[in-house]
């Protein structure tokens, strides 16, 4: 029987895709089992953080057990221990699939990268809880632990770097690669400037508190928000078989983002002892942010006309989907904090912790679980196991970060409005705490069930990577009457 030139195309590409897949399946694999421990460890710690904001005698008096040290472990578990290492194994992979490019040289080093970042994460939360705190928002582990971190970056930032340029075509702008070696560049801008200014430079004062706001909103900005769009911009057309709706506004969305997300984070300090030029430069630029976020919102939504109903049967469509839905609401939100009419009022309150959530669980998170969904199976060469547990994951997560992100702006709003007013400082100022106490049970709750569901997410993937999967050719459907509107696209 003679072989039509199409099939031969097809088993080509398959045996190239699979070829790709096994030269980076241990570090991606290392990093997202990994990353799916610390989440688990992060959730934890946040249920523990927020049970001792309205409970101080919860688990007794234990100085390694009090809110002034779980809430900055919980979110360094959450940005470093998770986050970064979910997001360089995201990258590597696409990157790869992108470039067409195998890992052919340094997997060694890639190992001895994560396992570095690994021990310098544990080693920094421990002496967080020891009360070794630097006290600076997302920085809080010893000064000692940022150039091991950065290393280790530069490890796996220089492989993809090296994909990128033996695959670059001037004529082409495939807008995910774009975004991934955009992140492989800004985070080590961002880490050392920031590392650098408030470690190595004595005497900041007020400014080393809005160089801390910079790098917290610079971070999410270019580097969470970059990962997590490319992936959206690979996944979403991958599986609905439709290209992207407009190449021109990907590139919009992709230059007015890297131009504008490094000038906001002073904001924060709206009318502190800070030159007016600083916050008020930060906060028109949360404003115009909204541009290149609706850019790529209404990109997405453009590419997925027709196809929503893959969203009920394609686990990593779903993730994604809904991830991407976030990235315009964390939008809103830095716009509403940024603003100088509603920021003043909302700056040092609950909803500044609503943002952060919003930004790395919501939007990140919900997109790297999408792409962990569809990534982990081309790797183990199996299937995920249980439809449940995927849907169980979902939806707590859907549930819990809503929850979370909802409680925190209304929370923010009253406890902005009773710092606010004249009559509140008349009474007995623990009164302003007690206010808060219905929004903070809320959040407890919510990161049980968040917590719940990545147990058995962390339990799923080591399934996964131990090999012990179901075995079918077909791809995980949560509803299977839609299996035949996948395109054959999804399956590779």
């Amino acid at each position: 029987m003679q072989t039509s030139p199409a099939s031969t195309d097809t088993l080509a590409d398959n045996i190239r895709r699979a070829a790709i897949d096994k030269s980076v399946k241990g570090p991606v694999l290392f990093l997202f089992l990994n990353g799916a421990f610390w989440l688990m460890a992060s959730t934890i710690l946040g249920v523990l953080a927020a049970i001792k904001q309205f409970a101080p005698d919860f688990l007794g008096a234990c100085s390694v057990l009090q809110y002034g040290r779980l809430q900055p472990t919980h979110i360094n578990a959450l940005v470093y221990g998770w986050g970064v290492q979910a997001g360089l194994g995201a990258m590597l992979w696409l990157m790869a699939r992108r470039s067409g490019q195998e890992l052919r040289t340094g997997k060694s080093v890639l190992y001895v990268a994560a396992i570095f970042w690994n021990i310098a994460v544990t080693i920094g939360l421990v002496a967080i809880l020891l009360g070794k705190s630097t006290s600076m928002q997302w920085l809080e582990m010893p000064s000692f632990i940022w150039p091991v971190l950065l290393i280790s970056f530069l490890a796996f930032a220089w492989p993809m770097v090296f994909m990128f340029g033996r695959a670059f075509r001037p004529e082409g702008f495939m807008v995910s690669t774009w975004y991934i070696i955009g992140a492989c560049f800004w985070f080590p801008w961002i880490f050392v400037t920031a590392n650098v200014a408030l470690h190595c430079l004595p005497g900041l004062g007020a400014l080393g508190a809005g160089i801390n706001a910079w790098y917290v909103h610079t971070m999410i900005l270019l580097f969470f928000a970059p990962v997590a769009i490319g992936a959206a911009y690979y996944f979403i057309p991958k599986i609905t078989g439709q290209p992207i709706a407009s190449s021109q506004l990907s590139q919009i969305g992709f230059w007015l983002l890297a131009v504008l997300g490094g000038w906001t984070g002073m904001q924060h300090y709206m009318g502190g002892p800070l030159p007016a030029w600083m916050p008020a430069i930060g906060a028109a630029t949360g404003v115009l942010l909204l541009i290149p976020v609706g850019v790529v919102g209404l990109n997405h939504h453009l590419t997925t006309l027709g196809k929503h109903s893959m969203v009920a049967s394609s686990p990593t469509l779903r993730f994604v989907f809904f991830g991407a839905l976030f990235y315009p609401v964390s939008g809103a939100i830095l716009a509403l904090i940024s603003n100088f009419s509603t920021g003043a009022t909302l700056q040092f309150t609950q909803a500044w912790y609503g943002f952060q959530i919003v930004a790395v669980y919501g939007f990140f998170s919900m997109t790297i679980f999408g792409a962990i969904y569809y990534i982990v199976p081309r790797l183990t060469g199996c299937e995920w196991l249980s439809v449940r547990l995927i849907r169980n994951h979902f939806w707590f997560s859907v549930y819990g970060i809503g929850a979370i992100v909802v409680t925190s702006l209304v929370a923010g709003a009253q406890q902005g409005g009773d710092l606010n007013s004249p009559e509140m400082w008349d009474q007995d100022f623990m009164q302003l705490t007690l206010n808060l106490r219905p929004y903070i049970i809320a959040r407890a709750i919510a990161w049980g069930l968040i917590t719940w569901s990545n147990v058995w997410f962390l339990i799923h993937l080591m399934l996964m990577v131990a090999g012990l999967g179901r075995r079918s050719s077909a791809p995980t459907l949560l509803e299977h009457d839609h299996e035949e509107a996948l395109p054959h696209a999804a399956h590779a």
